[in-house]
């Protein structure tokens, strides 16, 4: 299933720590606290360094994004960008963060390519990306593009932040950046609105954006009830996109995983978790600050529990199913419904 010799990318969440407070980020719970379970650390360099990259001849793109913090707060990122000296690296960060000379010497690397999340213009930004400054990332996008930087922007839609589309196109395009990528949030999984709070004291609200078919409206479920019923009703059969694509995840606590979404449910008491636990027995075996990544991909939650859990033995996990089966996943919904087509001219 998987192997050392035929990984092609690895996603790295370099860091949990985080400058911003993006309402529908996992790090936070429902009232706007960090999740009291999360190991707030960063990936320790000492860990990347023992991977053995001469065993993976593959091994061609590197990915520092994260579930749980941006990967800008790790102080040993410079170093860690080296490493990968082979490899094509993506990062995705708020950019939000480090001086504009900084910014400049990251444009010297030229196996680097950067997604600033910038999700509005001006203050609209803000109301999603909270603590951020608008004003600074795009300082910290001119210095990097202008001093030959590959870059590009990533644009959540909702429904504040809608109308600034064409805006966002035409500024993208000034600005140098390679393009926008305008996508959709996954998170509006009961309701149509997203209630902000900062430590328990409610803020705003977000809304989905006008035109957006969330998969619960798709299912043809009510309103402020979890799809899972109608999607376990008509699932098809899983297919692994991330093992398709011969990818894995690699926490900042160092445990390894089959995906980022799989990561993304290590927090919190939520039955996701409880589940995935049944599935890999122990997590302290599939990580790398215990284990080599060699040993890890020859366990047997990866050479047989996970594999099974995608063919219905004992169970298939939520998650999987919700991503990843082939007839009513979130992956599916992405082939029927291509936020890039949307009209911005």
């Amino acid at each position: 299933m998987y192997s050392l010799e035929t990984l092609s990318a690895i996603d790295f969440e370099l860091s949990s720590h985080c400058n911003s407070k993006c309402p529908q980020c996992p790090r936070y719970d429902t009232q706007g606290y960090v999740q009291k379970d999360l190991n707030i650390t960063h990936l320790d360099f000492f860990n990347i360094k023992s991977l053995p990259l001469s065993k993976m001849p593959n091994l061609k793109e590197v990915s520092f994004c994260g579930n749980f913090g941006d990967p800008l707060m790790n102080p040993h990122l410079d170093q860690i960008i080296d490493f990968f000296a082979k490899q094509n690296i993506t990062i995705s960060t708020n950019a939000s963060l480090r001086d504009e000379q900084w910014w400049i010497n990251l444009a010297k690397k030229n196996n680097v390519e950067v997604t600033f999340c910038i999700d509005g213009i001006g203050d609209t930004h803000e109301l999603y990306r909270r603590n951020t400054s608008y004003n600074k990332i795009i300082k910290n996008a001119k210095a990097f593009i202008n001093s030959g930087g590959k870059a590009i922007w990533q644009y959540i839609i909702f429904r504040h932040n809608e109308h600034q589309i064409k805006e966002a196109n035409r500024l993208s395009a000034e600005l140098g950046f390679k393009k926008i990528k305008f996508m959709y949030s996954d998170r509006f999984d009961t309701d149509n609105t997203w209630k902000v709070y900062d430590n328990g004291k409610y803020q705003y609200k977000i809304e989905k954006a006008s035109n957006q078919v969330t998969l619960r409206e798709h299912l043809g479920e009510v309103e402020g009830k979890k799809y899972w019923n109608k999607l376990y009703q008509g699932k098809g059969k899983i297919s692994c996109v991330w093992r398709d694509k011969k990818r894995l995840y690699i926490h900042s606590d160092g445990g390894v995983y089959p995906c980022c979404m799989l990561a993304n449910i290590t927090v919190g008491n939520q039955l996701e978790k409880i589940l995935l636990k049944k599935i890999v027995h122990d997590f302290e075996k599939i990580n790398i600050k215990n284990h080599s990544l060699e040993q890890i991909l020859l366990s047997e939650a990866f050479l047989k529990n996970i594999p099974k859990s995608f063919r219905n033995d004992p169970f298939q996990h939520p998650i999987c199913i919700e991503y990843c089966n082939q007839t009513n996943g979130l992956y599916k919904m992405s082939d029927i419904q291509k936020v890039n087509q949307i009209d911005i001219q």
